[in-house]
């Protein structure tokens, strides 16, 4: 028979937050008196992108968030982009409301982006960082390209016309289609759908704003990523997966470069080898290392 857990701790409890007059989603893991640890979803994903390696880091105290507009969390309002800008300062705000003066970042694919972005603003609030498959990088972009993004988003914008997502006619051919894009398992494909969907006329859909999927303004130029790696000055551990995103992996050598504190690992598995087995134990292990847990 299995040990009972103790009362204080957390297994996926739901909590939410108002971040300046919206809800924020989020699922608290671990230990209430465990070291603060904030966990960052990647791109269409949300909190259950954590419920593969939560169990087994119940030492911290997690709060894996819903990204404004994912999962559970309202939606931004009309005429409001979705930038990295406004992640930073929803996360601030929710380790605010959750009293952290400092703690640790857990982020995956646009997550990690995210993490690093904060933590190059604000080092003096990051304990440690990890990042599983994602970094901050240019992904090859010019900067007229990223004035023409800025242009095609503000077009968007006022046009007020963005794809309505799919209607499925239940959450297992939803699941089949999560993992026929994305390459990864049924499996880890159902836990996102289980919490990202809805009911709808006709079946059932995606919880996301729709306008995540359109243009994103204000992307950081090279020059600025420098200069927010180099300013973090935290410990961090980049997981890398083998069979992963390759849009930063042309700018890894400059990451080494400019980062003070950065321990690079290779990895066998897909972009989501923290919710796949066999290779979420490889992430799970380095992660306990990493953050003191193994001792």
């Amino acid at each position: 028979m299995a040990e009972a857990v103790p009362e204080a701790v957390r297994l996926g409890e739901e909590i939410s937050f108002e971040v300046f007059g919206r809800k924020m989603s989020a699922k608290q893991w671990g230990r209430t008196d465990g070291e603060p640890t904030l966990c960052v979803h990647g791109w269409l994903d949300n909190a259950s992108s954590f419920d593969v390696l939560a169990p087994d880091l119940l030492e911290l105290n997690m709060v894996a968030v819903d990204l404004c507009g994912h999962g559970h969390s309202d939606h931004r309002p009309a005429g409001m982009h979705y930038v990295n800008y406004y992640d930073v300062l929803d996360l601030l705000a929710v380790a605010d409301a959750l009293g952290w003066s400092s703690f640790n970042l857990i982020g995956h694919s646009m997550g990690a982006e995210i993490s690093v972005e904060l933590t190059g603003m604000f080092p003096e609030r990051v304990r440690k960082l990890v990042m599983i498959d994602g970094l901050m990088a240019t992904g090859g972009a010019t900067d007229q390209e990223r004035l023409e993004r800025n242009r095609e988003a503000i077009r968007e914008a006022l046009s007020e016309q963005h794809r309505q997502p799919k209607v499925f006619p239940d959450v297992a051919a939803m699941a089949a289609r999560v993992s026929e894009a994305t390459g990864q398992s049924l499996e880890s494909a159902e836990l996102l759908v289980a919490r990202g969907h809805k009911n709808v006329a006709g079946g059932v859909t995606w919880r996301t704003d729709p306008r995540i999927r359109s243009a994103t303004p204000l992307r950081p130029t090279r020059a600025q990523i420098d200069l927010l790696l180099a300013a973090c000055e935290v410990p961090t551990l980049l997981m890398v997966a083998a069979g992963g995103d390759r849009w930063f992996a042309d700018e890894l050598d400059n990451a080494q470069e400019r980062h003070p504190m950065l321990t690079l690992e290779r990895l066998a598995g897909p972009h989501h080898l923290h919710m796949e087995a066999p290779y979420a134990d490889d992430v799970l292990a380095l992660t306990r290392v990493f953050l003191g847990l193994d001792v």
